[in-house]
């Protein structure tokens, strides 16, 4: 009896090595002559499949390019945003795995170490009740009416900062269109831009549609002239304005880091960025956020074209109460300049190029789509395991 239950106990652990030990959240430290990198990642085995997503924070993941497992040698593929190609190798001992990773370019090869860290990112097992659905559409703006304007608080009067907005006006520059001409002002890191924002409780979806151009109309004269979306946890008042922390996820459009027009998502945890783009085109672009509990899902589409998933991440540190509303960021080069306390606290007028105008068509809160059914598949689901056509069946309907 006693060796029966010794090889009942050695299958297992086996069945246990070979088969669901990738599954769950691992960390992964990579180490070259010149330094140590950290990384994380989530994977998934189902029918002898490996599947897995990468970032360098649990809240920003990717899909790897590739993932395979023949008995304990693992291997997979990745690619990091604006970034180079990377390539794991390497053998699966229990909770740790130990091989190397591959850096390409600059053909840089180190030893890559990696620990479990315990279970993969799911969604609860149940969504709280919906909000109040009139109230959440009572947000909204058509921008049809100049006086709409008022409903929307700034960013600078709610926190006290110096107003980044050059000019706004609702349909008089441009009828039927919020039209923001900013100041200096950038979002990233702990930088500042503009941000005009309405409190929102619980789940939503938010969407807008916007026109991302220079002063002239033309494309933009500097990079990162963007504008998008905003969804950030208010500032603690009672810690001392330059030791605040920014925590907060945006989908943005505009000219990127280069010339080119591109679609960034980021994700910003006291203060530390997690970001990607990905190619756009000039013209009218339609954003969506929307929040379900710890996920936020992040959508685009160009003008007449199809919605599209851009990200999803996962803010389980998010408070219930959001500020949500839609931002401004121009003048990357001057922010870079200084740190973010010293470049929150002025506008530095003659400095840096100012080269921006973006026209907002409308923006719309409205409630997550009552869909018991579609809700009940995506409930309780590690993050990887959730399609991106199921998501879209959720959110891509909402107005």
């Amino acid at each position: 009896m006693a060796m029966l239950r010794l090889l009942v106990l050695l299958t297992a652990g086996a069945a246990w090595l070979s088969g669901a030990l990738p599954s769950g959240a691992w960390e992964g430290v990579l180490t070259t002559p010149k330094g140590k990198s950290s990384f994380y990642f989530e994977f998934q085995e189902t029918d002898g499949k490996l599947s897995g997503l990468f970032g360098l924070r649990r809240d920003f993941l990717s899909p790897l390019a590739s993932a395979s497992r023949q008995g304990n040698d693992l291997e997979f593929e990745f690619k990091m945003s604006d970034g180079p190609a990377a390539k794991f190798q390497g053998v699966l001992e229990w909770d740790s795995a130990v091989g190397t990773l591959t850096l390409t370019p600059p053909g840089v090869t180190g030893k890559f170490e990696m620990k479990r860290l315990g279970p993969a990112s799911r969604l609860p097992d149940s969504f709280g009740p919906a909000g109040n659905a009139a109230e959440l559409r009572a947000l909204s703006d058509e921008f049809d009416n100049p006086a709409s304007l008022d409903q929307w608080k700034r960013f600078s009067s709610e926190e006290s900062w110096p107003d980044r907005i050059e000019t706004v006006d609702v349909s008089r520059s441009s009828p039927g269109n919020l039209t923001i001409v900013p100041d200096s002002g950038a979002w990233w890191a702990g930088y500042h831009g503009v941000f005009l924002f309405k409190p929102v409780k619980g789940d939503f979806v938010l969407t807008t549609r916007l026109k991302v151009t220079g002063k002239s109309g033309g494309e933009p004269a500097s990079i990162w002239t963007i504008s998008g979306l905003l969804v950030r946890v208010p500032g603690n008042l009672r810690v001392a304005a330059e030791q605040r922390k920014e925590n907060w996820v945006y989908l943005m459009t505009g000219r990127g880091p280069r010339i080119d027009r591109v679609i960034d998502a980021k994700s910003t945890l006291d203060n530390l960025n997690a970001w990607d783009i990905t190619p756009a085109s000039a013209g009218w672009y339609d954003l969506r956020i929307a929040r379900l509990g710890p996920l936020l899902i992040l959508l685009a589409r160009p003008d007449g074209g199809e919605w599209t998933v851009r990200k999803r991440i996962f803010r389980p540190d998010f408070p219930e109460t959001l500020q949500a509303g839609i931002n401004v960021t121009s003048d990357f080069k001057l922010s870079a300049s200084m740190p973010p306390a010293r470049y929150n606290a002025g506008l530095f007028p003659g400095e840096g190029n100012r080269d921006s105008l973006t026209l907002f068509d409308y923006v719309r809160f409205q409630p997550v789509p009552n869909s018991p059914e579609l809700r009940g598949r995506i409930a309780g689901k590690e993050l990887q395991a959730i399609p991106d056509a199921e998501l879209l069946a959720l959110f891509r309907s909402s107005p």
